[in-house]
């Protein structure tokens, strides 16, 4: 049995829903390590330096060390003792964030990275399209694609639709549209608050459900009415995603999230924003605004809202593409053979 560790920026993301899925690889155990105790800059700076000498540790014991993001990427290659690398990219957040000398910092230990590392497993072709303009042809040849891939389950029962919906105080003639995920600027939320107000404004019968939790909580609280209904964290998604009718994320950019996947799989018509990842992941299986576009989101909402058989059209559609191109098991595959490569080297 190979052993695993997964150096994560810190708890929770992605990255965790990423792992949890490996579980199913046969032949390897996975063991967690978040350099961070925290989201913040300041948590970060502060329990990285405490957690080092553990993580070294934790590296020589292992067969392989898989870092996930740019940032636990170009760490990770630094620890003593750590080998037979793998690197998922996660969207390369730091990276597209970055402005000046931090963006130049960022491009120089992304080099590095690649350079080091056994394979760079790239989430969507937009971020493998991105870092090769970035690492040059020689570099490049490191980077493969391996999607996310998502677990397919049953189409809800109707019962159970309709007791969630009455359970969240849902009209039988409300469209309830379902936000998941971190309520952060990147992830657009307040941008899908203020198209749902405009949607439900012009007569279009729209709910939007909000599920998470983060920085912009606060902000969301601040807007809830009829028509917004902040939900806080919730660990019952499955439950949110039987009782919508369309999921929307306004993100700014994602590597290809797993939240949007888990809602094709189960259905739902898609309403997206153009930042990288998301196009990617629905395809023409939903529909794509432009990122930061309150006025074209409240259209694609409310006419969505206003067309039942579009809906169903779009949500069989999504459901099909998630099966057909997002399956847990070619995301396995992918990593498996990625893991088997870093073994014989």
């Amino acid at each position: 049995m190979a052993r695993v560790l997964h150096i994560l920026p810190h708890r929770g993301g992605g990255a965790e829903t990423y792992i949890d899925l490996l579980e199913g690889l046969d032949g390897y155990e996975h063991a967690r390590a978040p350099l961070s105790a925290g989201r913040t800059p300041a948590s970060a700076a502060a329990s990285i330096p405490l957690r080092w000498p553990g993580l070294a540790r934790a590296a020589r014991r292992a067969d392989i060390v898989h870092a996930h993001g740019d940032v636990a990427a170009t760490l990770a290659l630094a620890l003593p003792g750590a080998r037979a690398a793998v690197v998922t990219t996660h969207g390369l957040h730091y990276l597209r964030r970055a402005t000046g000398a931090r963006r130049a910092g960022a491009e120089r230990a992304l080099r590095a990275v690649a350079a080091g590392a056994c394979s760079v497993l790239c989430t969507s072709q937009a971020e493998r399209d991105e870092l090769a303009a970035l690492l040059g042809p020689v570099l490049a040849r490191r980077l493969s694609v391996v999607h996310n891939g998502v677990v397919l389950p049953p189409p809800p029962a109707l019962a159970e639709r309709a007791a969630v919906r009455t359970a969240l105080g849902l009209a039988g003639g409300d469209v309830a549209a379902l936000f998941l995920g971190e309520l952060s600027e990147r992830k657009g939320v307040l941008v899908a608050v203020a198209a749902a107000r405009e949607a439900a404004a012009a007569g279009a019968p729209v709910v939007l459900l909000v599920a998470g939790d983060g920085p912009l909580a606060g902000a969301v609280d601040a807007q809830v009415s009829p028509v917004v209904r902040p939900l806080g964290f919730r660990d019952d998604p499955a439950r949110l995603l039987a009782a919508a009718d369309v999921f929307v994320l306004a993100s700014e950019r994602e590597g290809l999230s797993f939240a949007v996947l888990e809602a094709m799989a189960s259905g739902l018509a898609m309403v997206v924003s153009d930042g990288p990842g998301n196009p990617e992941a629905v395809g023409d299986a939903g529909v794509v605004v432009a990122a930061g576009d309150v006025t074209a989101l409240a259209a694609a909402l409310a006419g969505l809202a206003r067309d039942p058989a579009g809906r169903a059209r779009l949500g069989a559609a999504a459901r099909e593409r998630a099966c057909s191109q997002f399956g847990v098991e070619q995301m396995l595959a992918g990593v498996g053979a990625a893991y088997a490569a870093a073994l014989d080297r």
